[in-house]
């Protein structure tokens, strides 16, 4: 039976924050399909991928809206609205969304994830210290945020009214019928528990926002029996997919080199196009690439070396009027063809892929509609196994902005712990 359904806008986004769930052994089922279906009544958490960063305002309002009003005359017990711990994509709009959808007036909105050396404080936004408008995420080419003050990130998406909360002036809530988002903040994983404390015994935990951090607290209060699933690795190949533009995730495929992945880098210019198939078909039947998939057992396919290129391939995007939301498709769906190639070819059992953009193509051109997260090797890091055709295949997920740099060799310890062979 469902005892709480997430919203989250996007792939990597949602299984990290499902992983919070599952790691404290609760069923939990990740899915990209925005309608209700029975199959969900086999778990206690759902967590719904809307894919919606990249999209309009107005759109992503509208499909996170219309997922709860299905959702909410099923007796669920609590209500998550995840957002992105470095606040990229449409965050005020689908709250604004999210309260209309519930017909709520008040949301406690946690965005720190100290595990992730992501905190809040007097509002501001800190990633390593460093507010949020002064990192590389400010430059992000799809996704920047400029502000680092929480309530004005959200002012400019939405109307509805925000407030600052801390540890010491929660009690100052007020309960009228003004919507309003209160937003908490948190310097380290004690503070998330007092939050939790404190909104359980004010009967304000039932709907709540925030990053993958205040999920993992939230799993504290749902009363389930306990459910396992067993790991189980039975090939010690493996596939490292990086889609990802992200300074942090360049630099740790860097790293993946020096620890013996054989690398491959796409055209990143041709991945644009709508001819993928043909590239994925050429270098498939490629003597040398053939021969580099069937004589290493860790392969890297990259979709770009640097962020020059990137920038040089959106440029060229807009002289021939493609819409960064037609980019960032074409991307997707064109580098997932090519992966499901290679799945499919090789018979491939394990992948890691940072992106969720990536990972959405992929899991789409595999024709995979659930996927259960298993473990959570790292904060950021998520063991999970996604089901397609009646079978099942690893994958290991990370966001871009995650990690230490020798995050892959970390990876690769915990994989051991599981291989059988």
């Amino acid at each position: 039976m469902i005892k709480l359904v997430v919203i989250a806008d996007d792939l990597t986004g949602a299984l990290d924050t499902g992983v919070q769930f599952a790691k404290k052994k609760i069923s939990t089922l990740v899915t990209s399909n925005l309608n209700y279906d029975e199959k969900y009544n086999d778990y206690s958490v759902i967590v719904i991928n809307t894919e919606s960063r990249h999209l309009s305002s107005i759109q992503a309002k509208k499909i996170v809206k219309n997922i709860l009003l299905d959702f909410s005359d099923k007796g669920i017990s609590f209500f998550y609205k995840k957002i992105d711990s470095t606040l990229r994509g449409n965050i005020g709009s689908e709250i604004e969304g999210f309260i209309e959808g519930l017909k709520i007036q008040k949301l406690s909105l946690i965005p720190a994830f100290p595990l992730g050396n992501r905190t809040v404080k007097d509002g501001i936004l800190y990633i390593d210290r460093m507010p949020l408008s002064e990192t590389q995420f400010s430059r992000d080419i799809l996704n920047p945020v400029k502000d680092s003050y929480i309530p004005d990130i959200l002012e400019k998406q939405t109307s509805i009214k925000s407030s600052l909360k801390d540890k010491n002036s929660i009690l100052s809530i007020s309960i009228d019928n003004e919507k309003e988002v209160f937003v908490f903040d948190a310097l380290i994983k004690d503070d998330l528990k007092k939050i939790g404390e404190f909104l359980y015994s004010n009967n304000l935990l039932k709907y709540t926002a925030g990053s993958a951090g205040f999920a993992e607290i939230l799993a504290d209060y749902i009363d389930v029996e306990y459910w396992s699933n067993k790991i189980s690795l039975d090939d010690d190949r493996c596939l490292f997919v990086c889609g990802s533009i992200n300074e942090i995730s360049l630099n740790q495929c860097t790293y993946a080199e020096t620890l013996g992945y054989n690398k491959e880098t796409l055209n990143f210019k041709k991945i644009i196009s709508h001819n993928c198939k043909e590239l994925s078909n050429y270098m498939i039947s490629n003597t040398d690439f053939k021969k580099k998939m069937k004589e290493n057992k860790n392969i890297l396919i990259k979709t770009s070396d640097s962020k020059s290129v990137i920038k040089e391939t959106i440029d060229y995007a807009k002289i021939n009027n493609l819409s960064i939301k037609t980019l960032t498709s074409n991307i997707s769906n064109n580098t997932g063809q090519f992966v499901a190639d290679l799945i499919l070819e090789y018979d491939l059992k394990n992948l890691i892929v940072f992106g969720g953009d990536t990972l959405t193509g992929i899991l789409k051109k595999i024709n995979c509609s659930y996927i259960v997260p298993l473990e959570e090797i790292v904060p950021g890091v998520v063991l999970t196994k996604a089901i397609y055709d009646n079978r099942f295949i690893n994958i290991i997920t990370k966001a871009g902005g995650f990690g230490d740099e020798d995050i892959i060799e970390k990876i690769h310890s915990f994989m051991n712990l599981y291989l059988e062979i």
